[in-house]
């Protein structure tokens, strides 16, 4: 009697090249295929603060058939993001996955990197499956981070049904707001320093830091809250993402004592009245402010808006030490 193993081949990995991006698109999401061959005339590298993005890109390969697919770009202090990986639907539950993981993270630890970071949606296909995958690898218990929505931008007025009254309310109250392409040259480099200021003494968060972020906002959206003496006190950065269609607003920031005069709402809406000028009433606005900050966005934008937007999520964020030593927590 002979008995019959169903063997299946073990895939190689190796680092994804230019040449392989059309046959390893299917294997991530549209609005990162761009990683597969970076292009510095690409709108999307726009939305990445840093010039070396630290790309680290390994697909699984069965002879020459792709069957699975991890990437991950460079973040902030040592870290690096995990922005994607798939398996071929035919080749899940091998463990495919898990040898992607185990790969980067080797690769990682070589190149001096300091850990791990990814951030997914509530909505992320299969999101359950990614969290178990990264929970048996050792990642940290995920925690909700941000809350993204986003609208159409001619719905803003929904959640003003006295917008000129409110508006011109929390103007008598002291608050101006200019863009940069209204402050001009000199004012923006005056609001660069008090904003590095700002967060010197404690006053603004770190992330609220806009270097990168000016460089790519549009100027005519992007709005400086200042007091009428021209002491600043909040900012909203606006940037268009071109290839997904939409506006973003990665950051938006008033000090806390302004917060209950109402200023960050006034701030908000001069910012959607710019917009809805510039773009029309059908451009789509997205925010994914960080939860549970004061003086942040979040809690003041699902409040006043959130029933007026087209989706909502939470994005949850999880975290992978790694040590030189080659251990790992």
């Amino acid at each position: 009697m002979t008995s019959r193993i169903d063997c299946h081949p073990l895939p190689h990995i190796r680092e994804v090249r230019s040449a392989d991006a059309a046959l390893l698109a299917p294997l991530t999401a549209t609005s990162l295929r761009w990683m597969l061959a970076p292009d510095p005339t690409n709108p999307n590298l726009a939305d990445q603060s840093q010039p070396d993005l630290g790309l680290c890109c390994l697909a699984a390969f069965v002879d020459t058939t792709p069957v699975g697919l991890i990437l991950s770009c460079k973040g902030p202090d040592g870290l690096q993001e995990l922005t994607s990986v798939m398996v071929a639907q035919p080749w899940r539950g091998r463990g495919i996955a898990t040898m992607l993981l185990v790969e980067l993270t080797a690769r990682l630890r070589r190149a001096g990197r300091r850990g791990l970071f990814a951030r997914w949606s509530s909505r992320l296909p299969r999101a359950a499956e990614f969290a178990r995958l990264l929970a048996v690898a050792g990642w940290s218990q995920p925690d909700v981070t941000r809350r993204r929505m986003t609208w159409r931008i001619g719905d803003w007025q929904l959640g003003f049904a006295d917008r000129d009254r409110i508006l011109a309310r929390i103007a008598a109250r002291g608050l101006v707001v200019r863009s940069l392409a209204e402050l001009g040259p000199d004012g923006v480099a005056d609001f660069e320093a008090q904003n590095a200021a700002l967060i010197a003494c404690g006053r603004a968060p770190e992330w609220s830091n806009t270097e990168g972020w000016l460089q790519v906002a549009d100027r005519d959206v992007t709005v400086v809250l200042s007091d009428q003496a021209g002491a600043v006190a909040g900012w909203m950065v606006c940037v268009l993402q071109q290839p997904l269609g939409r506006w973003y607003i990665p950051q938006g920031w008033v000090v806390a004592e302004k917060v209950p005069l109402g200023w960050l709402v006034g701030g908000i809406a001069s910012l959607c009245q710019r917009l809805e000028a510039k773009a029309g009433p059908e451009a789509l606005l997205i925010a994914q402010p960080p939860t549970g900050i004061p003086g942040g966005m979040e809690r003041m934008l699902y409040k006043q808006f959130g029933s007026h937007a087209v989706a909502t999520d939470f994005l949850f964020e999880s975290q992978f030490n790694l040590h030189t030593d080659g251990s790992e927590t």
